[in-house]
């Protein structure tokens, strides 16, 4: 099975970069003056929570808190019989 670690500097980037854009589309409507965009089914959604969601984002990418991270679980075997 693949071992991949989900702390890792990759997958750290790609939220990185994925807290980027919510930013940039959550920045633009309020530059133009607007509080409001429309998404992909054309209803409007607040900039400003898409600033936060990617303040949010970044932060995690940044700080990595030990809670959003998964715990190895161990698995009761089973009988055979």
């Amino acid at each position: 099975m693949l071992n991949v670690d989900p702390n890792g500097f990759l997958y750290r980037f790609v939220a990185g970069l994925a807290g980027l854009a919510m930013i940039s589309i959550g920045v633009v409507p309020l530059l133009k003056g607007e509080s409001y965009y429309t998404n992909w089914f054309g209803e409007p959604v607040l900039a400003l929570l898409a600033v936060l969601f990617g303040v949010f984002t970044i932060s995690f990418a940044i700080f990595k808190p030990d809670w959003l991270a998964g715990k190895a679980v161990e698995r009761k075997q089973r009988r055979r019989f």
